[in-house]
């Protein structure tokens, strides 16, 4: 069974990776900045703010802040996407969406908002390691309406816009270029993990396949994106029969990186950061922690063993399918005890490394 301190031990380093990744996109906060050989992924970043930030009620507010004011580089239909992995927390979002609506123009965010409840009581919004509550002053209005208290929410407007030379921020800097849609994603993908087929792209990003071929061949049409010969399909001739169906090969599209080198505005590293997407990483520590604080202690070792396995398995196949599994030494084929052994010790280190 997982150890009672393991819940720490994963949300400790979980704070600091936010940490990092939020004050180097221009959040308010003093210390270390996001890897600059990575690059930050937003959306995932933000659901793991849902969860994780309400162990510290100073990041959850200076996010708060940073979205009210460049909360319009989130892409929302992204967002979504990612949400039906199950990643991050719906009610919270709500909450932050809420904010956002009451304290900027970004009308877009009304659609994130969930029907407000009314039921008591208030669960806290703010959570402490130990397994207490965080709760001060009077209810918020805005949070109170999605089913949380937290105290009064006080904005500093500190934040500032993530800064474009800063080679974690490529993401949100590719949006502030071509927009908030599927070109920047197309670009950001074949510049950092190199020529990939609309499939591969759409894992990998969290859009449709079809959203991502259509504009890829639009972008073909610029000169600037590549795409391959399709390959030409034989037809039947008359009185002969149908040539047997095969499928063709997918296509590959490419850029030529020498051409966007003027994105390159960084010291380090040299030439463009690394995409390695964190959503199933990030939903294995949500399912771990959920398995760990749903369980009995009254169950056996094997059934907790059994219980632990079922709710980690759909993460720990999404880490194997991202080719992830041997970076993060997390197979899907440890049985028992040496699952919770593996998990204890490899994933904290893990997260740490973002």
């Amino acid at each position: 069974m997982l150890p009672a301190h393991f819940k720490n031990q994963l949300v400790e380093p979980l704070l600091d990776w936010l940490w990092r990744s939020w004050v180097s996109l221009g959040v308010a906060g003093h210390g270390s900045r996001a890897r600059v050989d990575r690059v930050i992924d937003p959306e995932a970043l933000l659901l793991a703010t849902t969860l994780w930030a309400r162990y510290d009620p100073r990041l959850f507010d200076e996010v708060l802040d940073w979205l009210c004011r460049h909360g319009s580089m989130i892409n929302l239909q992204r967002l979504r996407n990612l949400q039906q992995t199950g990643l991050g927390d719906a009610a919270v979002l709500s909450g932050i969406a809420s904010v956002i609506q009451e304290h900027s123009p970004q009308t877009k965010w009304k659609a994130v908002i969930r029907p407000g409840t009314k039921e008591p009581p208030l669960q806290p919004l703010f959570l402490r390691l130990d397994g207490g509550n965080a709760v001060w002053g009077q209810a918020e209005p805005l949070f109170a309406s999605q089913g949380f208290q937290r105290g009064r929410l006080e904005l500093r407007q500190m934040s500032q816009p993530p800064a474009p030379g800063a080679a974690p921020n490529l993401w949100l800097k590719l949006r502030s270029l071509f927009g908030t849609n599927t070109r920047a994603e197309i670009v950001l993908q074949l510049l950092t993990t190199g020529p990939a087929t609309a499939g591969e792209i759409a894992r990998r990003s969290g859009f449709t396949g079809r959203s991502i071929l259509v504009t890829l061949r639009e972008m073909a049409l610029s000169g600037h994106l590549y795409e391959p010969p399709r390959p030409v399909r034989s037809r039947s001739q008359r009185g002969q029969p149908a040539p047997a169906r095969t499928r063709g090969p997918s296509l590959t599209y490419s850029l030529r990186r020498e051409e966007w080198t003027f994105l390159g505005t960084w010291e380090q590293p040299v030439g463009f950061p690394m995409l390695q997407p964190t959503g199933p990483l990030l939903l294995l520590c949500q399912q771990l922690l959920d398995c760990l604080a749903s369980e009995k202690p009254a169950a056996s070792a094997p059934a907790q063993s059994v219980h632990l396995r079922e709710a980690v398995t759909p993460a720990l196949q999404a880490i194997h399918r991202q080719g992830l599994s041997g970076e993060y030494g997390l197979p899907t084929d440890l049985p028992g005890d040496t699952l919770i052994r593996t998990l204890v010790t490899r994933l904290p280190p893990a997260i740490a490394h973002l």
